[in-house]
């Protein structure tokens, strides 16, 4: 019996830790400071660098990006819990919690698209989600989330 607690503690605990997952969640991109008139130095450390980069004959150059916009660093507290979680139920906590964290606490995956003239200056910025849906910053997720005034 001792034997198949162990191999249960095991199972469960290693193959994911929800609390290492939640210490290398994505930290947030910044996605609203980049619009028309950024330089291709200021869209690099936002969005790092461009899965494509293709240059037209106008001397424009067209970069996809593809980032992970993650939560607030504060969000990493919720280790706290999983440390207690994983301590009162003997590991068997990480059965609910590693699922949860994988599926919804590690980030939202996007792609943009920024289009630089020929002083590398942003003429274009088009932002989705990874399957192409408009993507929705911060601040207006926040001003749909404000009670309307009659």
């Amino acid at each position: 019996m001792r034997l198949f607690m162990a191999l249960l503690f095991i199972a469960t605990v290693v193959p994911g830790c929800s609390i290492y997952k939640a210490a290398t969640a994505p930290p947030p991109v910044a996605v609203d400071n980049i619009k028309p008139g950024s330089s291709r130095a200021e869209v690099m450390p936002i969005f790092g660098m461009p899965k494509t980069s293709d240059m037209v004959v106008s001397n424009e150059r067209t970069d996809v990006y593809e980032f992970v916009d993650g939560n607030h660093e504060a969000s990493k507290l919720r280790i706290i819990p999983y440390i207690g979680a994983d301590v009162f139920t003997l590991g068997l906590a990480e059965l609910v919690l590693w699922p949860v964290e994988i599926a919804l606490l590690q980030g939202s995956e996007g792609r943009a698209v920024v289009t630089f003239d020929q002083e590398n200056k942003a003429k274009s910025v088009m932002v989705t989600r990874k399957d192409g849906t408009p993507w929705q910053s911060q601040k207006e997720v926040a001003g749909n989330a404000s009670p309307s005034s009659p």
